[in-house]
Formats: structure tokens, sequence, C-alpha cells
């Protein structure tokens, strides 16, 4: 049985530049949050990510890693997100997405 008391851990994504950049523990604090720097309900991500994927998934991303770390920007998270690492980012949308549906 699962133990709805137990808390998430965070987790961490390595991005092109090798460093290591903090994923919150999802809970709605994190996805209201997200909501606001987004600008968007997360029920519309799916549609969203149909429409305007690339600037789309480095919004969601930005929105995730400045949860911890407030001081990094848009545009330096998109130059972070290269190929190479599309595999982990499009792990931790997936994570998101499940609870945006």
């Amino acid at each position: 049985m699962t133990n709805i008391l137990a808390e998430e851990k965070p987790k961490s994504l390595t991005l092109a530049d090798g460093k290591e950049y903090a994923i919150p523990a999802l809970n709605l604090t994190v996805l209201a949050n997200m909501e606001a720097t987004i600008g968007f309900g997360l029920g519309r991500l799916q549609e969203k990510m149909v429409d305007e994927t690339a600037s789309t998934l480095r919004l969601v991303i930005y929105a995730l890693l400045k949860e911890a770390d407030p001081k990094l920007e848009l545009e330096e998270v998109g130059k972070l997100v290269t190929l190479d690492v599309m595999k982990d980012v499009s792990e931790v949308l997936s994570r998101v997405l499940s609870i945006a549906i």
C-alpha cells in the first residue's frame, strides 16, 4: 500500500554544461508556481506542447528549475537543454504531464 503521507524526494537533471540541476518534488505549491511562471494552467500543457513544442518545453523546464534556482534565466535554460540531454528532460516532462492530465 502506498503511504500517501510520504514525501516525494527531489530529483536532479544533468544538463549540457555537465552540472546537476535540482528538480523539486512535485507538490501543489510547485505546480501552482509553475502555472504562474508559464502563464497558463497545467490542464492546457498538452495542447501547448502540440502547438508550440520547443517554446513550451523550454518554459516548463525553466519553471521547474527556477523553483530551486531563482537566478536562472529562460534563455540560459534553453541553451542548457540540448539534444544530448533531451531523453532525461522528456522523462521529467512526462511526470509533469501525467499530473496535468
